[in-house]
């Protein structure tokens, strides 16, 4: 009789390889590099000239939404939890190895709300590039708004929300996120 523990591993890599093949198969706009574990649930909704550049050995947890009208790239590595919601109009550049955990919110566009005559849903969007660095970990229930770079080995609390700009190996948290502290500094 065989090891249930083998068995089941062999089976699990047989699901990721088919479902990885699937979403290359359903979405030929996106590249995803070797080894990538897409797991069930994610809806990817490419639009016009929309782009999806993911490296290899990423994980998208259950549930995910990306929905691209402009070009997300994602470096190696990178583990993004479950209910994650990305919205690109624009640009949306993900480093390699973050840990990106449930129910993150990243968008580079907002509404448009400065016309007062006009409903906010028919004002054109504003949109800015948002930049995550490499080693970067941001946690659950944050939200990363239009515009926003975060440096290399930043920490974002949970239930962050992230108007401005965070520098390489900062931990932020709050809303709006603040510094709680300089990583580089205590070592």
């Amino acid at each position: 009789m065989a090891d249930t523990g083998i068995t089941r591993r062999v089976l699990w890599s047989l699901c990721r390889r088919l479902r990885l093949a699937l979403v290359r198969v359903q979405h030929p706009k996106a590249r995803f590099g070797a080894g990538c574990d897409i797991r069930s649930g994610m809806k990817l909704l490419i639009l016009g000239a929309g782009s999806v550049r993911v490296g290899s050995k990423v994980v998208i947890d259950q549930d995910a939404t990306l929905e691209c009208r402009g070009s997300l790239v994602v470096g190696s590595g990178t583990v993004f939890g479950h209910h994650v919601t990305i919205g690109v109009r624009d640009t949306v550049t993900i480093g390699c190895d973050c840990l990106i955990a449930e129910m993150v919110s990243i968008r580079d566009h907002d509404h448009g709300f400065h016309d007062t005559a006009l409903p906010m849903r028919e004002q054109e969007p504003l949109v800015a590039s948002v930049v995550i660095g490499d080693d970067v970990w941001i946690g659950s229930k944050a939200t990363i708004t239009r515009g926003v770079h975060i440096g290399p080995g930043a920490i974002v609390g949970a239930n962050s929300v992230v108007t401005k700009d965070v520098s390489a190996g900062t931990v932020v948290g709050g809303v709006p996120a603040r510094v709680i502290r300089d990583q580089r500094e205590s070592t």
